[in-house]
Parts: structure tokens; sequence; C-alpha cells
């Protein structure tokens, strides 16, 4: 497959915007203790690289006439724009580098979520379960009901806020271990908390508010259709809004979400703050928004497939083991403790991938559209 050819080369003069961030440092990754959260003094300018040396009588250059010299690839990806495949085998391949520190970060932060869930999830299934043995013999009662209710909102409102702890962490700490694995530079989980560690407070802000704006932007459209139902307007002009804004709202927060997919992996790499990280995501997703859109799709889809692959077992074991001792309630304590294992298991596995596709989005569109590929073979070139 041919190397993309769509970036531009001459926008890093005096058009770029001035309240960007400052780039991030690839000679700063390839050290094991160093983070990219500590700023350093600006470097003399330094001349142009030379180019790659050509060998005649080399498959890169067979006729020796100074052909096509082949990529540098020190770690997970060729040090250029990336096509769809090496994007994500990059994903893949930043795992099987450092399987003990991504598999490890991952698998704990897995534990703790599921840990922290499990009593909710189990209060939640015994007010269930209470709720459908009464409805058995009668009308159920409206107490039970509540209970029901209110056990559903709080397990979704701690999954949604244990989701948003776990997701911050895991894009802090896996951002740093991939932006080493680009160069091939050695790091092991004590330094890539350290580098990671005084970004999280703002990471945390950058994942709510990027979450706030996507859940925002499906919301604004259906206001008009909330307006025209307190006002008592025809049911049948306010069902036609309000499918309208549902299709607007999915639009709007697609659009949304996919300006905002860079933030995080920009605001750990770059030392920025949270604005600048959040005014960087559309600056670079700019003039890609289709690709994007597509790379994070089939991402979710996979990741998707694999989740549900790995915990079809589980669930299984789970069923079977709830006949075998008699229980039909899935948050009974032993079905249950089955099924958290398959889903740690499957957050062990495809959360890593996930955040891996998208620091490399990062990377590529760096590359894409900044020369950023130029200061990584700069960097390649002075480690080997």
């Amino acid at each position: 497959m041919s190397e993309p050819q769509d970036r531009p080369r001459d926008d890093r003069g005096a058009d770029r915007d001035p309240d960007a961030v400052a780039p991030w440092d690839p000679s700063r990754a390839t050290g094991a203790g160093d983070g990219p959260a500590t700023p350093s003094p600006a470097p003399p300018p330094a001349p142009p690289p030379a180019p790659p040396p050509r060998h005649p009588g080399k498959p890169a250059d067979p006729w020796g006439f100074g052909g096509p010299v082949a990529v540098p690839r020190p770690g997970i990806v060729p040090l250029r724009p990336l096509t769809l495949g090496e994007l994500l085998d990059g994903a893949f391949r930043y795992i099987r580098a450092h399987p003990r520190v991504v598999l490890g970060i991952s698998a704990v932060v897995a534990v703790v979520t599921v840990l922290v869930q499990a009593p909710f999830q189990s209060r939640f299934g015994a007010s269930l379960q209470g709720l459908a043995s009464s409805s058995g013999t009668g009308a159920p009662d409206l107490a039970q009901l509540g209970g029901v209710l209110r056990g559903a909102a709080t397990l979704a409102g701690v999954g949604l806020l244990l989701g948003l702890l776990a997701n911050t962490v895991l894009t802090g700490l896996l951002v740093v271990v991939l932006s080493r694995s680009v160069l091939g530079a050695p790091i092991v989980a004590r330094d890539c908390w350290e580098a990671a560690r005084p970004r999280l407070p703002g990471l945390l802000g950058v994942v709510v508010l990027v979450a706030v704006a996507t859940v925002l932007g499906f919301l604004v459209p259906l206001v008009p259709a909330g307006v025209l139902a307190l006002v008592g307007a025809p049911a049948g002009a306010t069902a036609a809004l309000t499918v309208l804004g549902l299709l607007a709202g999915i639009v709007l927060a697609v659009v949304v979400a996919v300006g905002l997919a860079l933030a995080a992996p920009a605001y750990v790499l770059e030392g920025g703050g949270v604005v600048a990280a959040l005014r960087r995501s559309p600056a670079l997703v700019r003039g890609r928004f289709w690709p994007i859109l597509g790379i994070l799709l089939l991402t979710a889809v996979i990741v998707t497939m694999v989740a549900g692959i790995v915990g079809i077992p589980f669930s299984v074991v789970a069923t079977g083991v709830g006949r075998a001792i008699g229980e039909t309630d899935p948050y009974a304590p032993l079905p249950l403790l089955v099924t958290s294992i398959g889903t740690v298991v499957g957050a062990t596995l495809t959360t890593p991938f996930q955040a891996g596709v998208t620091g490399l989005l990062y990377i590529d569109q760096r590359m894409r559209r900044e020369g950023f590929d130029v200061e990584l073979q700069r960097a390649a070139r002075g480690r080997g």
C-alpha cells in the first residue's frame, strides 16, 4: 500500500495558531525516566536534517542512483503518515512490546473497577429479584418498584463515574507507553506512572468535558421539541420535531465526539492546559473527519466483538453455576463473580487496543499536518 500523500508541509510558520501548545519533543521520549509533562527550555535552531544515507546495490536503491529509501521503523510503526493497516497493527504491537506494563495496568484498573461496582450490582440484583417474585402474585409493590429504579440509577451513576476515572487513568498511562513504543524506547510501570501522574487531574477534566460536550451535542437539538411539549403544542408537531431533534442530536454528538477524540493524548503528551488540549484536537482532526470517524467506528466494532467473544464463555459458565446451586439471579455472588472475571479479561484485552488506536491517530495527524515524522526520524537517528 502506497504512502499517504495528503499532508501539507507549510503550516509550521507564522500562520500557526499562537495559542497552540508546545509540540511534543520526541527526543525526550527516548529515556525511561522522563515524562512529557515537564517543560524544557527551547533548543537552539537546528540545521535541516540530513537525508538518510543511500547505499548502492541495496534493495531500497537497487540501481545506485539515489532511489527510494526505506522509512525508519525503530518501534511499532514506520515514522511516516500511517495507513489503516499500520495503525491497527501498531495498536497491537505496542501491547506485544510491553505486555507486562500494558496488560498489567489494564488488569489492575479493571479489577478495581469491578470490585467497586460489584456491591451495587448485587444490591440491584436483590431488589430486582424481589420485584420479580412479588409481581408473580399480583400488582408489584410501588416501594419495591421505586427501590429497583433507585438501584438502577445508582448503578448507572457509579458505572459512569468509574468509567470516567478508569478511562482517565488508562489513557494517561497507556499513551505514555505508546509514545515510547513509537521510538522503541524501554519503559517500566514505575516510570510510566511517574510520567503520567502529574497529568491525571487535568486529564480527568479533559475526559469529563469531552463527555459533557458530547451529551450536550445530543440534547441541544431536542430543546425545541421539549418547548413545544411544555406549551401544549399539537402531538403531531411535537413528535415530528422530536424525531428531527433525535437525528440532528446524533449527528451533532458524533461531530463533537470525533472533533474532541484527540484531546486526551494531546493533553498528556504536549504539556499544555485543558483548554489548549480541547482546542488542539479539532485543529488536528480538521480536514480528516471522515477517515478518523471510520477508524474510530472500526475500532469500536473490533473492541465490541472481542469483548463479546471473551464474555460468552464466562456468561455460559455463570449460568451453569447458577443452575447448579439453584440460583436464578445473575447478580448472585457466585454467578456475579464469574461474569466479573470475564469483564476483567475483556477489558484487559480491549482497552489497551482502543487507547493505542487513539494515540496513534494523534501521532499520525501530527505527522500529516506538521511534519512530525521528521522530528521522530531525527530522534531515532540520535538514539541509533
